[in-house]
């Protein structure tokens, strides 16, 4: 017998196989033959015809320079290098399988809520408008996901994101600058700011922040420091303590007074982030249309032009 012809040369991009051209289909076709004995039942288990389980066989036999199977009748009997690999070819259907099992079970259904991942304060903006979201999506179900944390959307750990910094440059992220979040500082009204309790953030969460309380505060103590904007506006709203919140809160808000114009230091871009693989599914498009169309109409409020403390008294 002759050698086996050599398999074609290699595209860029090829991977390399120790066994030449092998194919799943290939070792698929020879697990089917090996379990049912013959290629008659190889190929109605498979859903293929006869000459092509033959010829499958024959080509894949050519192309491993080995004999799989000797024929007797009305049946194929695996060689001893034969049986070795159909071991081998009933883990690789196996793992095959609980791939594919695997791979639907994490896959969303056309209809599973969208999962919307954000810092708390943009969290409750989203919480403030989770109605007029659904609705503008189609009556699509939201997640809000509260979190620092930056969940992987490439993953599938979210949908969608809504963050402020260190927007994603990989490839499949789709990134778009949707608004602008200020914040400012604020006082109860029934509080002298004078004597109230000063509250900064930690360094780490915001210099910026910290520098503007800092030299508003021009040397008086800071009380504490909190890191997540809608906790400090809650320490100004409950204890009476002077500190920086989004305005977009403390402008609705009529126990508090604005002090200053809100700083553009502080200010932070908010981007839409989304992954190819889940903007395909149409709820995350409808979403992700939804999601502009609100920040659209709460731009003023963002960046504190609206209502009684837009005039700083």
């Amino acid at each position: 017998m002759g050698e086996p012809a050599s398999p074609p040369s290699r595209r860029d991009g090829d991977l390399a196989s120790p066994v030449g051209q092998v194919s799943w289909d290939d070792i698929r076709i020879f697990n089917a033959i090996a379990v049912g004995g013959s290629m008659a039942v190889a190929a109605a288990r498979l859903g293929l015809s006869e000459a092509t389980v033959a010829r499958r066989l024959k080509a894949f036999e050519t192309g491993l320079g080995l004999q799989l199977f000797t024929r007797e009748a009305n049946r194929l009997v695996p060689t001893a290098i034969g049986i070795e690999l159909a071991t081998e070819a009933a883990l690789v259907e196996a793992a095959a399988r609980r791939f594919a099992i695997r791979a639907d079970t994490a896959r969303p259904q056309a209809d599973a809520p969208v999962r919307i991942t954000a810092t708390t304060s943009i969290s409750l903006l989203l919480t403030m408008n989770a109605t007029a979201i659904s609705q503008a999506a189609g009556g699509v179900e939201i997640v809000i996901i509260s979190t620092r944390n930056r969940l992987d959307l490439a993953r599938g750990e979210a949908d969608i994101a809504l963050r402020m910094t260190r927007v994603p440059g990989e490839p499949g992220h789709y990134a778009q600058k949707v608004g602008r979040l200020m914040q400012a500082l604020y006082v109860r009204r029934d509080i002298d700011p004078a004597t109230a309790p000063i509250i900064s953030v930690n360094r780490e969460t915001s210099s910026r922040i910290d520098d503007h309380i800092m030299a508003y505060a021009a040397g008086r103590p800071i009380a504490a420091r909190v890191g997540d904007s809608a906790a400090r506006y809650e320490s100004v709203r409950s204890s009476g303590a002077l500190s920086m919140a989004p305005c977009f809160m403390g402008d609705a808000d009529p126990t508090l007074r604005r002090l200053q114009p809100p700083p553009e230091q502080t200010g932070d871009d908010i981007f839409l982030v989304s992954h190819e693989v889940s903007r395909r599914r149409p709820g995350v498009a409808a979403v992700l249309s939804a999601l502009r169309k609100l920040f659209k109409e709460q731009q003023a409020r963002l960046i504190g032009r609206t209502g009684e403390n837009a005039g700083d008294r």
